[in-house]
């Protein structure tokens, strides 16, 4: 029995990888949760299982740690059962993956920016 795809992401490559893997995932503005104390970002999301030969619609659960800020555009958070889809995971940093900028692509515009004191997610 398979207990599902599970993956450490700690530099811009692995970012990559988990980008491909949550690409198109859908998750609703309610189910992310930034807690500035813990340095933490999450969210849960249904994403296409694609490392399987029948594509399907699984629940996933995505934590960033070390998370410093955040900031957003074009996401309207007034609307908690609003949906949005993510189009892709990209990384501004330094050299050894330290201190630098995720970014959260979505589709119809919206971005998210998590400062970050290094890649862990």
């Amino acid at each position: 029995m398979s207990t599902g795809l599970k993956l450490l992401a700690q530099s811009q490559d692995d970012l990559g990888v988990m980008s491909a893997a949550l690409q198109d995932a859908i998750l609703q503005i309610r189910d992310i949760r930034f807690d500035k104390s813990a340095q933490t970002l999450t969210f849960r999301a249904s994403r296409f299982m694609h490392e399987q030969k029948s594509s399907k619609r699984v629940k996933c659960g995505v934590l960033f740690n070390n998370v410093l800020s955040l900031t957003s555009k074009n996401i309207d958070r007034s609307d908690p059962k609003a949906f949005l889809v993510l189009l892709s995971i990209l990384y501004d940093g330094g050299k050894k993956n330290l201190h630098g900028d995720v970014k959260l692509v979505f589709s119809g515009g919206g971005e998210m920016w998590l400062k970050i004191e290094y890649v862990e997610a």
